[in-house]
């Protein structure tokens, strides 16, 4: 029997509150309650920690132990012998930072956290209900991803509607292939260079 692709849904909603967790960081930097250096200093510094963690957990012993006791259950499979979604998602935002400009940067910020949360769980839910195999990508996950990317865009950026729904589109077409590459990342930094070919600053 193959062995599942990724956790269960219960597991896939603890997984994503976390994700969902890191649309803070967009609207904080939108609203001008962080700088836009705090924000690169701040991803920055996540991102040495969540390397330094993938570094423990690989090594083994009791931090290691602890961590799949803990949290293993909302690792993918390909996760449990490589960077785990978390720590991808930490690169892809800290890039898109440090690279785009800061309209684009949070566009990206946001369609990294939201929209590729939201083709997961409303993907997983809407083929669990169908009764088909919810380790698949879906049309639907499309959908949710596109829209809600687009109405947080329109939301936190000077971005016109027109402009919004593209990068919308965007996010779904980079969080769709399983390659190349991690999605997180793929979202973060296609959206980025998306939005500042459609002069988003």
């Amino acid at each position: 029997m193959r062995e599942p692709e990724g956790p269960t849904l219960r597991g896939e909603l603890a997984r994503k509150s976390i994700h969902l967790a890191t649309a803070l960081v967009p609207i904080c930097w939108a609203l001008d309650v962080v700088t836009a250096l705090q924000v690169r200093v701040a991803l920055g510094a996540a991102v040495v920690v969540a390397l330094g963690v993938e570094f423990a957990r690989y090594r083994g012993g009791a931090f290691g132990k602890a961590f799949t006791s803990r949290l293993g259950a909302m690792l993918r499979v390909h996760e449990r012998t490589a960077l785990s979604g978390a720590t991808w998602l930490a690169i892809g935002m800290w890039g898109a930072a440090m690279l785009a400009p800061t309209a684009a940067a949070i566009a990206a910020l946001w369609a990294a956290a939201v929209g590729d949360a939201a083709a997961a769980l409303v993907g997983r839910a809407v083929q669990r209900l169908l009764g088909r195999t919810a380790d698949t990508k879906s049309l639907s996950g499309s959908v949710a991803a596109a829209s809600l990317s687009a109405l947080g865009i329109l939301w936190l950026t000077p971005a016109t509607p027109a402009v919004a729904a593209a990068l919308g589109v965007v996010t779904a077409l980079a969080e769709w292939p399983r390659r190349p590459g991690d999605d997180n990342v793929r979202v973060a930094l296609t959206v980025a260079t998306a939005a500042v070919l459609l002069g988003l600053r």
